[in-house]
């Protein structure tokens, strides 16, 4: 029977439905691999050694011995060899870029071995790691480093000039009117930076250490003659830059009363320009202070050669103030009666007040202490530790918590106002007012934008005067849990951390208040049960781990959270490994040497994919402690999110050894050759690969301190399809934009070099 042409249609669109369908849900399930996964017996046939082989042991042994005569000879013997077999129409033997290396390398001098190198780099046939390598030896020369500091500052020297004028005329293209003014600001800018540069700036301080690095290496090369007198002025230069440096610190120091260390670098100074007039007055200015500062001291520590007698009612409040249940307001009250205007009248009157705090009369306290703090200090002896004790934060935390947060108030409406221009102008080295002359105008546009910034202060970052006047009040709580300013701190740290979603911190302070709702208080018990849950499943270390969990599980056991630490617990210790070394299934596509004969030596069809026949998880394989590794397959639902399957296998220690050994290589080669696949760091994974190549895996440590957590991963999985790189261009096109001072535009930015990583022996 045939279908009609609305029953063929029906069918059709069926069918398509089911093709969706079936290529958007269906997948090939996933299974463990057939027989095992990894072939341990893998041998390798002894090889025969040949001609070529044989002359290049004979060449190394030359070399060793430091025979150069036999071994040029040799390596004439190989360049014979490839000769012939590149001439029968075979592949030449690889060794002689290897050989040619290695002969350079015996010669006697390193400045003859850069001229064979760089001679050696303009060869084709090289192997991709050792032009790499030689490549770098070339580049670590001192000349050559010295060259590209050079290079580099007067990149930067040009890239200044260049951005103090593209940059002002590229934001006003939408208000051309303000390019005159912008053009100025900037040029006068450029210029009192230029005012205020080293002498030496660091890259020529690279530069110099790099031409003495190469005279005192290479005395007698020609270079010599030419790099002397360059030495000779880069050193009057750095003696500048340095006292100038010197100079400066030390009046930075005098200026925030640190005596003796301006006293440091004025030495320092004239060090560098004796009788300098200007650094011998910062000396004698330092000098004059400090000796003042330790009379002061020694004054201080002057003992009263009269002392009036002690009365009566000055003995008892002695003897009160030792007593732990002594009486001292009782007894400072009676020596105040008996003598009011006596010699220890101060003393009674501010152990008193002291005695008020200790009975929790805190307000009571601070009031006398600050009745005592506003005598005249040359009249009362207690004036001075009155002050002490209200200024102290450790000892009046409320106080500077308030402070703190009045600061922070000041500091959040100066931003809503000025903006960027909150911390005031720009630092130029110059008088305080000559810079905001320079930055009025600017000023005076990012005013006119505060309704954005007061659009914006709802979802504003803490402040550190925040941050500081929470430090304040958590010191305050501390000390005075129940105190009588407890409700207001508390009530101002729960907002703040609320802000932060510091719900742990939020949940502790509620718990502190015993009118807190209890359904809220239920609800911040769950919020702070997953924020601890959240921490510790972030912690790398296994013990701590658990340690936290366990922590989670037992002060939250009756939130979900909580209960899920807790399984997590169980579950950590029943699938604790001595090791974690994870190898990606990415890194081995990517590798395929690691992953052949001649290193894991891992089924092909386990990266067919098709999982049918089992295939490898992306997560890959697993080192999990002496010779076992744990292998990952896509799960029977074909799904790749869904939990692999475990395969545990353990390897022969030949097999282990090799794969370890084709590990290290590949990955070092990969980070020879490709900047960004760079090798991380890691101690245990270092001793868990020493051990495997020398026989040792079986002698596994347990300690959850060896244990190594570290993951080999493929570039594409590390940066995606495409990686960022940095671009080959020595400038960039800038769109800018700012709501504070209401500009737009575009330009050209010349791209300051980057700084390398030994910048930081040279500043």
């Amino acid at each position: 029977m045939i279908a009609s042409r609305p029953d063929r249609k029906w069918i059709a669109a069926l069918i398509g439905v089911l093709a969706v369908a079936c290529l958007s849900g269906c997948r090939s399930p996933g299974a463990r691999p057939i027989g095992r996964a990894i072939d341990s017996n893998v041998r390798f046939s002894t090889r025969i050694p040949d001609v070529a082989d044989y002359a290049a042991a004979e060449l190394a042994t030359a070399a060793l011995v430091s025979d150069d005569e036999r071994a040029e000879r040799l390596l004439g013997r190989l360049r014979a060899i490839d000769t012939v077999l590149e001439a029968a129409g075979e592949l030449p033997t690889g060794l002689v870029p290897v050989a040619t290396d290695l002969v350079n390398a015996t010669t006697d001098s390193a400045y003859a071995y850069r001229d064979a190198t760089r001679e050696l780099l303009e060869s084709d046939d090289l192997d991709p790691t050792l032009r790499e390598r030689l490549t770098q030896t070339d580049e670590n020369n001192p000349l050559s480093l010295a060259s590209a500091r050079i290079r580099d500052a007067w990149v930067i020297t040009f890239g200044r000039a260049f951005n103090a004028l593209a940059e002002p005329i590229g934001k006003s293209i939408m208000t051309m009117s303000l390019a005159p003014y912008r053009l100025a600001r900037s040029v006068l800018s450029y210029a009192i930076q230029v005012y205020n540069q080293e002498k030496l700036p660091l890259q020529r301080r690279q530069a110099l250490a790099h031409w003495k690095e190469f005279v005192a290496r290479y005395p007698d090369a020609p270079e010599v003659a030419e790099l002397e007198p360059l030495i000779e002025r880069g050193d009057i230069k750095l003696a500048e830059t340095l006292y100038t440096r010197a100079v400066r610190s030390a009046q930075r120091a005098l200026d925030t009363n640190q005596t003796r260390q301006a006293l440091v670098y004025a030495d320092r100074a004239l060090d560098y320009k004796p009788e300098d007039p200007v650094a011998t007055a910062l000396r004698d200015e330092a000098d004059r202070r400090l000796v003042y500062e330790r009379k002061q001291r020694s004054r201080s520590l002057e003992i009263a050669r009269e002392m009036a007698p002690v009365s009566a009612g000055a003995l008892q409040l002695s003897v009160a103030m030792l007593d732990p249940g002594g009486d001292v307001v009782t007894a400072a009250n009676e020596l105040l009666q008996a003598e009011p205007e006596g010699p220890y009248s101060d003393e009674a009157h501010f152990a008193a007040a002291i005695a008020l705090g200790e009975r929790g009369e805190e307000l009571q306290m601070w009031q006398a202490l600050g009745e005592i703090a506003e005598e005249d200090a040359d009249q009362s002896n207690m004036v001075r530790h009155a002050r002490s004790l209200i200024g102290d934060p450790a000892s009046n935390p409320y106080l500077a918590f308030s402070k703190a947060r009045s600061q922070d108030r000041k500091n959040r409406a100066k931003w809503v106002l000025l903006g960027p221009w909150a911390r005031g102008p720009a630092d130029r080295r110059l008088p305080g007012p000559l810079e905001w002359a320079i930055d009025l105008p600017a000023i005076g546009q990012t005013v006119i934008a505060f309704p954005m910034r007061l659009l914006q202060l709802p979802w504003m970052r803490s402040l550190p005067t925040a941050r500081l006047a929470a430090v304040y009040g958590r010191r305050y709580l501390d000390r005075n849990p129940d105190g009588e300013r407890a409700a207001e701190v508390r009530d101002w740290l729960s907002a703040f951390e609320n802000k932060r979603n510091n719900h742990i911190a939020v949940y502790n302070l509620a718990l502190q208040d015993p009118n807190y709702d209890a359904d809220e208080l239920a609800e911040l018990r769950e919020r702070a049960a997953e924020q601890a849950e959240a921490f510790a499943s972030r912690e790398d270390r296994r013990d701590t781990r658990i340690a936290m969990y366990r922590r989670v599980a037992r002060e939250y056991p009756d939130t979900r959270a909580g209960m899920r630490a807790g399984d997590a617990v169980r579950a950590e210790v029943t699938h604790a490994t001595p090791q974690q070394i994870r190898i990606s299934r990415g890194f081995i596509v990517e590798n395929p040497e690691f992953a052949g004969p001649r290193g894991l030596a891992l089924e092909a069809e386990l990266l067919d994919g098709d999982p049918v026949n089992g295939e490898l998880h992306p997560a890959g394989i697993v080192l999990i402690g002496g010779r076992t590794i744990k292998l990952l397959f896509i799960g029977p639902s074909g799904d790749e999110e869904d939990p692999p399957i475990e395969v545990y296998q353990k390897l022969s220690d030949e097999r282990f050894a090799r794969m370890v050994a084709k590990l290290e290589e590949t990955s070092f080669r990969n980070s020879l050759l490709d900047p960004d696949d760079v090798i991380v760091a890691d101690a245990n994974r270092d001793v868990v690969f020493e051990r495997a190549r020398v026989g040792l895996s079986d002698d596994v440590d347990n300690r959850p301190a060896a244990e190594s957590t570290y993951t080999y991963r493929g570039m594409r999985e590390r940066y995606g399809m495409v990686r960022s790189r940095e671009s080959i261009l020595p400038f960039s096109l800038v769109l800018q934009g700012s709501l504070s001072d209401l500009s737009l535009g575009a330009f050209p930015r010349i791209n300051a070099p980057r700084e390398t990583p030994d910048a930081f022996l040279y500043r």
